[in-house]
């Protein structure tokens, strides 16, 4: 006979909005949508202003897929939906705006899951600056023309391998876009003002005195073609330059010489926390100095990128780069209330301590505090 047994069953947490970008407009739409459905709950989901015909698309399909009362897809002020009264609200965007997001859902003490971004960094072991590695920061960096979250932001290179480094990522760059920036696998920024921001960083970072490199084939190519930005690399970057600060979310990687792997860590941990986070180099002591002394959302060992399509690990920042995790299981702990159940048995020993009191409960009392 049991006193009594215990168990968890997970409910849906009722209506969940999601707010998603323009820059991987389907995934970052759908994939929190899918979370939520799979947890039980409706969904109503505002896509960025930005993707319009993207969201005309996501529109259609949503309507013929969902009866609106289930899922539904919403335009207009973003700052007013996040106001709703939301029974959980997701965000997927720039820290300044989660900011606002996160103020407006208090209101209404809506719970919020916050993908933001962040500077992540790329750490370079030294004596790893090999064409596998490299040809990982290229990718990394140049995906979607470096309009990614987790794009690696910068790169820490032991200062005896700078200029071996920089070599490698324009030769690598030019194998990977032998048609140079107007090439149709090379992205274009998304619209004016996201490209004005970025010249804007290098020309801030010129005037302070950075050493900017255009690389790859026929980089002056890129004025040829609206919003494109030839995949450039940044030297001399001193703090009081944007690009040490701001998130670049575009083809420009600055690099920062390191001494050694202390030096590295300090640099990464003077910064918010990343929502990501790259090292290059052998499985030693140094690796695990780097992951045992850093605070990131998650690492890619030898890799960019590929963390976020695996389906068994979290995916989601800490500080200054988000909170929450949705995807895979976590999601949908995430976008569930786990609500715990006591069921009590036949044999309540409870019953010993109901009032009245008297020497039955003294004797257990007196067994407690001896």
């Amino acid at each position: 006979m049991r006193a009594g047994s215990n168990h968890v069953e997970y409910q849906p947490l009722g209506v969940v909005g999601v707010i998603s970008p323009w820059n991987y407009p389907v995934n970052l739409s759908l994939l929190p949508v899918v979370t939520a459905i799979a947890a039980g709950n409706r969904v109503m989901l505002k896509p960025s202003k930005f993707a319009p015909r993207t969201n005309t698309v996501l529109a259609a399909m949503v309507s013929e897929t969902f009866p609106a009362e289930q899922v539904t897809v919403v335009s207009g002020d973003g700052s007013a939906f996040s106001a709703l009264p939301f029974d959980h609200l997701v965000f997927t965007g720039s820290t300044a705006v989660g900011k606002s997001v996160m103020k407006a859902a208090s209101e209404h003490l809506v719970p919020v899951t916050l993908e933001l971004g962040g500077k992540s960094p790329s750490i370079v072991a030294k004596g790893h600056v090999h064409d596998r590695a490299v040809s990982n920061i290229v990718f990394g960096k140049l995906l979607s023309g470096g309009q990614t979250c987790i794009a690696p932001d910068y790169a820490l290179v032991h200062e005896s391998e700078v200029d071996s480094f920089i070599r490698s990522y324009d030769r690598l760059v030019r194998t990977a876009y032998p048609d140079g920036p107007t090439s149709i696998d090379y992205t274009s920024i998304v619209n004016d003002q996201q490209y004005a921001e970025l010249n804007g960083l290098i020309d801030d970072a010129r005037a302070h005195g950075a050493r900017i490199i255009e690389v790859g084939n026929r980089p002056g190519d890129a004025s040829r073609r609206p919003h494109t930005l030839a995949p450039t690399v940044v030297l001399g970057v001193t703090d009081e330059m944007r690009i040490a600060h701001e998130e670049i979310f575009g083809p420009i990687l600055p690099i920062f010489p390191y001494r050694d792997i202390d030096d590295a860590i300090d640099f990464v941990n003077a910064r918010p926390r990343p929502l990501a986070l790259y090292y290059f180099g052998r499985d030693d002591a140094d690796r695990r100095k780097v992951l045992n002394r850093t605070t990131s959302g998650n690492v890619t060992i030898n890799g960019t990128i590929m963390h976020v399509g695996q389906d068994d690990l979290p995916f989601g920042g800490v500080g200054a780069s988000g909170m929450g995790k949705y995807h895979g299981v976590e999601g949908f702990r995430t976008l569930s209330h786990p609500k715990g159940i006591f069921v009590q048995g036949r044999w309540n020993s409870t019953n010993l301590l109901h009032a009245p009191f008297g020497r039955r409960a003294d004797a257990i009392l007196n067994v407690f505090l001896r």
